[in-house]
């Protein structure tokens, strides 16, 4: 039976090694979509003159920045310093708004910065560039990581195309950005991240390829009108994780009690033999008696 036992521990250990990723990419997903939703109902319950201040104070702080963002927010220690005012701007809750791709089945906070542990349970918005709302001459970058074990954050940017497009929620605004042009660039290069003239830009960015990261993936959107119906119609090619998360689950669940039921019947077996043995002695050393005497 121990040896049984050592069977069915291994057997679900293995089991459970293999569902890991899954699982934890659906409750990661789960996790982000409830941030999304948090955010978005703490900021119904706001009074408008709060947004609108709000709102204005990450206008001026975009009108303050200048020079551009010439740091790469997966090397640590390198890039510009931060205004002092960074993290007052856009500070209403626990994030700064949220990045929803449809055709890639992502919705998640926006955090300010890029440090590992932000990155860890979101989107980070990269320092020194603008505020993420909108206006002509600015260009806010969104950074995620690609190929975590737990979570998909922009592991599946490299669905998108040009054309496609992706929604910034702030405060109770909603920008839309439509993709016009996507590279892949070396970590220090950033001119791509420069603010031009008269254009709004939104880039998102990654690292590529998937495994090695020794470049970054630049996805950028030129602002155009949001119009909820042409969100509707987009059609996802990652689905959610969450049917095949829970078909792994009830597998292994499964697995886990045909095994256990079949140690127990196997054991109930044995027993009923070693019973049956007994009784058999007892039967047959009585016919012994009976028949000598």
């Amino acid at each position: 039976m121990r040896r049984i036992l050592s069977v069915i521990a291994l057997a679900l250990a293995g089991l459970g090694l293999l569902a890991y990723p899954s699982v934890a990419m659906y409750l990661s997903d789960v996790n982000g979509s409830y941030a999304s939703e948090s955010y978005n109902e703490f900021v119904e319950e706001v009074d408008q003159e709060t947004l609108d201040a709000e709102w204005q104070e990450a206008v001026q702080y975009n009108e303050s920045l200048s020079g551009n963002p010439v740091h790469d927010p997966f090397i640590e220690g390198t890039g510009m310093a931060m205004q002092d005012n960074y993290y007052d701007v856009l500070d209403l809750g626990n994030a700064m708004g949220t990045v929803e791709i449809p055709k890639i089945s992502v919705s998640l906070p926006i955090y300010h910065g890029t440090a590992e542990d932000t990155l860890q349970q979101g989107i980070g918005h990269l320092e020194g560039s603008s505020m993420p709302i909108g206006g002509e001459g600015t260009h806010a970058v969104l950074t995620g990581h690609t190929g975590l074990a737990h979570a998909r954050m922009f592991t599946d940017l490299t669905e998108l195309e040009e054309g496609d497009l992706f929604y910034v929620h702030v405060l109770d605004r909603t920008l839309a950005y439509r993709v016009d042009q996507i590279l892949v660039v070396e970590p220090e290069d950033s001119e791509a991240l420069r603010r031009v003239d008269g254009k709004d830009y939104c880039t998102l960015l990654t690292c590529t390829p998937y495994g090695i990261n020794s470049h970054r993936l630049l996805v950028r959107g030129e602002r155009t009108d949001y119009i909820p119906e042409e969100k509707e119609d987009i059609e996802a090619v990652t689905g959610s994780s969450a049917p095949f998360a829970i078909a792994l689950t009830a597998a292994v669940t499964t697995v886990a009690v045909v095994i256990v039921v079949t140690a127990i019947t196997v054991r109930s077996r044995r027993n009923e033999r070693r019973r049956q043995a007994v009784i058999d002695l007892i039967l047959g050393g009585g016919s012994q008696e009976g028949g000598s005497s």
